[in-house]
């Protein structure tokens, strides 16, 4: 591995050390209440899909409410970069009595599983913090034929958006990419078939009543508003997108 990516994951796992050791996020966090029905469907997709499946948690750090997952799943692995992460995660899966659960440092690029060992990959927040070609790659080699990879991430077209992670360097890492359109185009050249579900444009005036009756309402209307917005090019400037890849069964 080259100099400038022992460095980049260097970097990475300092940052998400400290963070899962104390959030460095708190001021950003009230805005997520703008698309929490995209990461609400987000859960509610990988839930399905899990059934009966081997999967892999794709940066186990991650908010994911995991024993709602691992219940039905046949095998649950996770890994992460760092180790603060791992043993958070294998901590609460004692307390849960998830038995078909195990958890290991790794990193995401260089996944030491055999070829086609999962079913479904899945995760949030991690992938816009990789090299997408290594990561596509190393994906489609451990996933079975017809298996999915699903991810929910943040876009980076949305000029507003970027201005304040411009003003905002301590809630991201100095090498993480909010994810271009020309980013899913790569992605062809690994998997058989993707999907692209948009969340997040409008919805953003519903924070200053967030987590009320009325805030929901509007969430709800805006979000209406976002679903028809995003059959146009406007997608593209959305803030967070749920990405399905699919390996083409042989």
């Amino acid at each position: 591995m080259e100099n400038g990516s022992l460095q980049r994951l260097e970097n990475e796992r300092r940052f998400h050390d400290q963070r899962f050791t104390d959030e460095t996020r708190g001021e950003q966090e009230s805005f997520y209440a703008a698309i929490k029905h995209g990461s609400q469907g987000f859960g509610s997709r990988v839930r399905r899909l899990a059934k009966n499946a081997d999967l892999l948690e794709y940066g186990c750090g991650a908010a994911m409410r995991r024993h709602l997952v691992a219940s039905s799943a046949r095998t649950l692995t996770g890994i992460d970069i760092t180790q603060v992460a791992v043993d958070s995660a294998a901590h609460t899966a004692r307390e849960q009595g998830l038995d078909n659960t195990c958890f290991m440092v790794m990193t995401a690029e260089e996944l030491r599983f055999a070829d086609n060992s999962f079913d479904l990959i899945f995760g949030r927040g991690i992938i816009h913090h990789l090299d997408l070609a290594t990561c596509y790659r190393s994906l489609s080699r451990v996933l079975r034929p017809g298996g999915t990879a699903i991810f929910w991430e943040p876009l980076g077209h949305n000029v507003l958006l970027n201005f304040d992670r411009e003003h905002t360097p301590q809630a991201r890492t100095i090498d993480e990419h909010p994810l271009m359109r020309a980013d899913f185009m790569l992605a062809e050249r690994h998997f058989g078939a993707w999907m692209l579900t948009f969340c997040g444009r409008t919805t953003i005036l519903s924070v200053p009543v967030r987590d009320t009756s009325f805030g929901d309402r509007m969430l709800a209307l805006l979000g209406e508003l976002d679903a028809a917005l995003f059959k146009t090019p406007v997608r593209w400037y959305a803030w967070h997108v749920m990405m399905e890849l699919q390996k083409a069964r042989k």
